[in-house]
Formats: structure tokens, C-alpha cells, sequence
């Protein structure tokens, strides 16, 4: 498997340097075979930069035509390189195949008679480091493009990754291939996609089956001065599945992610919002519900945020680079990233972001919502030596509240929903358990006061701003609150 994986990274970079070079001004074929090493050139300035690793590439077996030219793209990193999934000698290797204008062949026979520069084809050659991926498509090329170039220097592509199969000992992976179709600009600054990908089924040596009938990606993305862009990107997935020996397990209907990003006029803050949202899940018979949960990130600094970036790049190569035994331990992997993230959190917090969290959930009883609200103070200021708890708490923390909103009969309903599946109780049985279940929690909360009740429905409105905590309504210091609910067991 790990093999498969490092194959996939490296068709990852075929894609990436096989759409880069497309740029050219080419019309004729003299003009194309004059052009294509400057092309080429950048195109191995740039992987090298990106990569971290010297890469050579040369135009090989050039054939120069009226109507049409060929040749083979040769993407061969230095013998000293590390990249996931290269070894010393090895190279990557695309057939290229160009039509010229004004009314490339290729467009022609496709029915698009519109002028146009030229449209070439791009596809993988069998080779020592691509065979594996040949095997599992069955001799097909894994990935091919078809590419045309407006007059103005912009691009369309329509990329196919062929379907496939991988065994292994533990499970079948068959895969009914995917298409993706990309516009540039002429400057590469700006791209819209979309993609379809085809039923994915997992089947395991146990009898386990997972199934994602229809996957579907789209979006506009923009570069920005930094090593990031920005824009809209949405996914969604058909009903996925999980059965077991035949018999269902679990169903997930209308999984959906959608985001947008962009920077502030200045380009000094990045603005965001990202939504996850599923329709309904079902699991063994009981029907869960379905919800959302959405993020809302305002005024992050760009700049802080780039240089996270960076550094998170840095630390998927070394976890590419590590050890089998390190990549399967999950603790040195958390370990590594909770250092990331604290070694940058200050500058994160520089400008004062704010994360608004919404999570929602409804099913046949009612519908539950949680908000939460979090600005970060800017850490960088400086902090008197002498300043109490409290003012050191504000300095990390400007503002933070929670809001719960959680009808009884829809938390009766998920407990109760979650026995039957988790003990095989009769219905009866588990709504009993669960009713007795959520009235205690209920008496609890009302006992200490964390909670008040509305028409059958659960509440809690909590916030924290400079030395003060309002807890439905009633304001405190930090001291009286934990006066009042240090028996709690909070800090104090």
C-alpha cells in the first residue's frame, strides 16, 4: 500500500508539471519546437523551487509536422533527491502530441470548430516508476489531458484518470475513474474547475464494503501574493455506503463541503468560511438525522498565516520521509503537530482573529444548535511582569461565549437511537434508558444552575470578556464563579 502511495504522489507532480508548460505562444510547428525549451525550462525552475529538489527536464524525440508535432517530456530529478515515491534513475515521462491552429485537428474531431493556437495531448509513458500504476489500470494510461490554448494565452484542460483495481491482502479497491476539467488564464493566476469522480468501492478480506457512488468537485481559485489562493471550492458526495456481509451498516446521504476564502483589499487579512453538511444519517435501521457544521474566520494575518503554511508543507514531507513504523504511529504524529501549532500560535493571533463555530444538528423530535465564538488577543503585545491571572488571561483570550440551544425530545431521541445500535436493546427499552439518561443530566444542570429550561428545551448562554464570565445572564468575576462552581471540580 505504501508503495501505491508514493506512486500517487508521483503522478501528483506529473499532472502538476504536465499543465504548467502549456503556456507557450505555439502555433506552427517550428515556432513550437523553438519555444518548448524555454517553456521547459521554467517549468523545471519552478518543480525545483517547489520540491526542494533540483529536477531536470529535456524535450526528447522531437517530430516536427505541418498540422501536428510529438514528443516526450522527460521530468528526471537529480540522483541526490528525495521525493516520495522517485528512485535514483528514475524519471517521469510524458507523450505529447500537439495540434496547431488555427483549427487544431484535435478540436475539430471533438466538434469544436472555434479557432484556436493549438490543443495537445498529454498522457503517461509506461516506464519503470509508472508500470505499477499500469498495472492497475490494466495497460491504460492512469492520467491523460486533452489541452487547447486560446490566442490570448489561456488554457482549457479535460483531464481523465483512468478506472483501476488494487489488491492487496486485506482489501479490493476498484475505482471507475474520474474527469476533471480546468480553465487558466493566460497569466496561471486564475482557475476554474470541476470534476467528476466515478463509484469508488472498498471490500475488505472480512466482508466490510464501503461505497461512494458519485463524487463531484468544482470551484474558482485565484493566486494571491503568498503561497496560497484563494476562492470557492465545493464538494459533494452521493449516498455513500457501508455494509457488512451484505447486510447495511451504515448510510450517508448528500455529503457536502463548500468554502470560500479571499484576502482583504490590503492583502493583510484572510477572511474565511467553510461549511461540512450531510442530509441524513442512517446507521443499522435508526435513522440519526443530519446536520451541518460551519466555520467563520475573520481578520487571520495573512502573512502569519502563510508562514504556517509553509511550515505545515515541511512537515508533511517529514512524515513522508519517516519511517513505516513512524507514519503508522499516530502519537508521534499528533506530537509533531501540536509542536507546529504552538510554535506559530502567537504570530496566528497577531491582528486578533475571530473563529465562529456553528454546529446543528435536527432529527425527527427537533433540532439542536451550538455557537461558539472565539477572538484571540494578540499575543505579541507586551505583558507586565507583575499582572495578575486575569490580565494574563486576557492577553490570550479577548473574547470567548458559548451558546446551546438542545431540545429534550431530540436528545431522547439520538440516546435512544444510539442504544439500540450500541447494546441491540428493543426500542422500548432504549427510550426508557435514554429518557432516564438525559432528565438526569437535565436535574444536574439545573441543580447548579448551568442550564435553564424553555418549553421542553435545554439552554445555556456562557461568554468571558475581560475578567468577567456571564453564565445565563448573571455576570461574575472569575473569582465568584469559581467560588460558586469550583465543586464542580474546575480549577481554582
Amino acid at each position: 500500500m505504501m508503495n501505491m502511495k508514493k506512486s500517487t504522489i508521483a503522478v501528483g507532480v506529473i499532472i502538476a508539471l504536465g499543465i504548467v508548460w502549456t503556456g507557450g505562444a505555439w502555433y506552427t510547428g517550428k515556432q513550437l519546437e523553438k519555444n518548448v525549451d524555454v517553456a521547459v525550462n521554467k517549468l523545471a525552475a519552478d518543480a525545483s523551487k517547489k520540491l526542494g529538489a533540483n529536477i531536470h527536464s529535456t524535450v526528447k524525440d522531437f517530430h516536427r509536422g505541418l498540422f501536428s508535432s510529438h514528443f516526450v517530456l522527460d521530468i528526471t530529478p537529480d540522483k541526490d533527491a528525495d521525493i516520495a515515491g522517485i528512485k535514483p534513475g528514475q524519471s517521469l515521462q510524458l507523450n505529447v502530441d500537439v495540434d496547431h491552429g488555427p483549427f487544431p485537428l484535435a478540436r475539430i474531431g471533438s466538434g469544436n470548430i472555434l479557432p484556436a493556437m493549438a490543443a495537445a495531448k498529454l498522457s503517461l509513458v509506461n516506464n519503470a516508476l509508472t508500470k505499477p500504476l499500469f498495472d492497475l489500470t490494466k495497460g491504460k494510461s492512469p492520467v491523460s489531458a486533452q489541452v487547447s490554448f486560446a490566442w490570448d494565452g489561456a488554457t482549457s484542460s479535460d483531464i481523465t484518470i483512468a478506472s483501476g483495481e488494487y489488491k492487496d491482502k486485506s482489501c479490493l479497491l476498484t475505482f471507475d475513474g474520474a474527469v476533471y476539467h480546468i480553465d487558466a488564464n493566460a497569466a496561471l493566476d486564475a482557475f476554474d474547475y470541476d470534476a467528476k469522480s466515478q463509484k469508488i468501492t472498498v471490500l475488505s478480506q472480512t466482508g466490510a464494503e464501503v461505497v461512494i457512488p458519485v463524487t463531484t468537485l468544482s470551484g474558482h481559485l485565484k493566486k494571491t501574493p503568498f503561497d496560497f489562493m484563494t476562492g470557492d471550492q465545493q464538494v459533494n458526495a452521493d449516498n455513500i455506503s457501508v455494509s457488512a456481509n451484505g447486510k447495511s451498516v451504515a448510510e450517508v446521504k448528500n455529503l457536502s463541503f463548500n468554502m470560500h476564502s479571499d484576502l482583504s483589499a490590503d492583502n493583510k487579512k484572510l477572511d474565511a468560511k467553510a461549511e461540512y453538511a450531510l442530509a441524513s444519517l442512517n446507521v443499522q435501521g435508526q435513522d440519526f438525522g443530519g446536520g451541518k457544521i460551519a466555520l467563520d474566520l475573520a481578520s487571520l494575518d495573512a502573512a502569519a498565516f502563510n508562514d504556517f503554511m509553509k511550515a505545515y508543507r515541511q512537515f508533511g514531507k517529514e512524515i513522508l520521509a519517516s519511517t513505516p513504523a513512524q507514519q503508522e504511529d499516530a502519537d508521534y504524529i499528533r506530537g509533531k503537530l501540536a509542536n507546529l501549532i504552538m510554535s506559530h500560535g502567537s504570530k496566528l493571533k497577531k491582528g486578533e482573529p475571530e473563529v465562529k463555530w456553528l454546529i446543528n444538528w435536527k432529527n425527527a423530535k427537533g433540532e439542536a444548535t451550538l455557537n461558539l465564538d472565539y477572538q484571540a488577543a494578540d499575543a505579541n503585545k507586551a505583558l507586565d511582569a507583575s499582572a495578575g491571572e486575569t490580565a494574563a488571561l486576557d492577553s490570550q483570550i479577548k473574547y470567548v461565549a458559548g451558546k446551546l440551544v438542545l431540545p429534550v425530545d431530540m436528545a431522547v431521541e439520538t440516546g435512544k437511537n444510539f442504544i439500540i445500535v450500541a447494546d441491540h436493546k428493543t426500542e422500548e427499552s432504549a427510550k426508557a434508558q435514554a429518557t432516564q439518561a438525559v432528565n438526569g443530566l437535565v436535574a444536574l444542570g439545573n441543580m447548579f444552575k448551568l442550564i435553564t429550561m424553555e418549553n421542553n428545551t435545554v439552554k445555556m448562554d456562557v461568554q468571558y470578556r475581560q475578567g468577567y464570565i456571564t453564565l445565563n445572564g448573571k455576570k461574575m468575576s472569575l473569582e465568584e464563579f469559581r467560588q460558586q462552581y469550583g465543586k464542580l471540580g474546575l480549577p481554582h
